[in-house]
C-alpha cells in the first residue's frame, strides 16, 4: 500500500481507484488528498465542484497539477480521451447515441434537466476567488476556476519573458553572429554596436566605421 503524509495527515493509496484516502476523519470525514490539497491551498470546494488531475497522474497532487472543474467540465474532458483510445466505440456511439440525444436535449424534459442543473452550479460557476500573481505577488480575483496564476496579461507576459519560454535563435544581421531574442520581437542585432551600425545603414545608407 502506498502512502503519503500531507500536513501530518496519513493518505493511503487505493488500489482500485488509485486516489489518496486519508486514514482518519478530517472534520468528521474521510477525504481525498486532492481535494485536501486544494481546499488547503484556495479554500473550500464549492458544492458539486470535481478536482482534476491535469497530468491525469492520481500520484501527483502538487496544487499547480490540479484543477477545479464543473462536473460537465471533468465528465466531457475524460469522455474525449476515451475517444482517443476507443476509436471503435465512438463509431458507434455516433451512430447510435448522438441522434437520440438531440431529441433528448431539444425536449421539454432535457430543457427542464438543464435549466436546474444550471441553478444548481451558477453559484460555483461565478463564485470569485482570491490569489496570488506569481509574477508580481499581489493578490487578485478571479473566477476562474483553472490553473490561472497571474493577475493580468502583462503579468502572464512578463513571466514568460524571464523563463525565457518564447525565445528562439536569431543571427545578426550586422556581424552574421547568432544571438537569442523573444520570438514576438522584431530585434535583428545581437548588441547595441550593432543595432546602431543598423540605423546607420538604414538611414544613411552607409556604415558608421566609415
Amino acid at each position: 500500500m502506498k502512502t503519503i503524509i500531507y500536513n501530518g495527515i496519513k493518505f493511503n493509496k487505493d488500489s482500485k481507484t488509485g486516489y489518496y484516502l486519508s486514514s482518519k476523519n478530517v472534520n468528521g470525514k474521510r477525504i481525498r488528498l486532492h481535494r485536501y490539497v486544494w481546499e488547503n491551498e484556495r479554500g473550500p470546494i464549492p458544492k458539486g465542484m470535481h478536482i482534476h488531475h491535469i497530468d491525469e497522474n492520481k500520484d501527483n497532487n502538487d496544487i499547480d497539477n490540479l484543477a477545479l472543474l464543473t462536473p460537465f467540465q471533468h465528465e466531457h474532458f475524460h469522455s474525449e480521451e476515451h475517444v482517443k483510445s476507443n476509436p471503435e466505440w465512438f463509431e458507434r456511439f455516433q451512430h447510435e447515441g448522438i441522434e437520440q440525444a438531440k431529441v433528448w436535449h431539444a425536449s421539454e424534459k432535457g430543457r427542464e434537466w438543464h435549466k436546474k442543473h444550471y441553478e444548481q452550479m451558477k453559484d460555483a460557476l461565478y463564485k470569485d476567488s482570491i490569489r496570488i500573481c506569481q509574477q508580481c505577488g499581489k493578490e487578485y480575483s478571479t473566477i476562474d476556476h483553472g490553473n490561472n496564476k497571474f493577475c493580468s496579461n502583462k503579468c502572464k507576459s512578463q513571466w514568460r519573458r524571464d523563463q525565457h519560454l518564447d525565445d528562439v535563435d536569431r543571427k545578426c544581421v550586422i556581424c552574421g553572429k547568432e544571438f537569442k531574442a523573444n520570438k514576438y520581437s522584431t530585434k535583428k542585432t545581437c548588441s547595441h554596436d550593432c543595432s546602431i551600425e543598423l540605423q546607420y545603414r538604414t538611414r544613411w545608407g552607409k556604415s558608421k566605421k566609415h
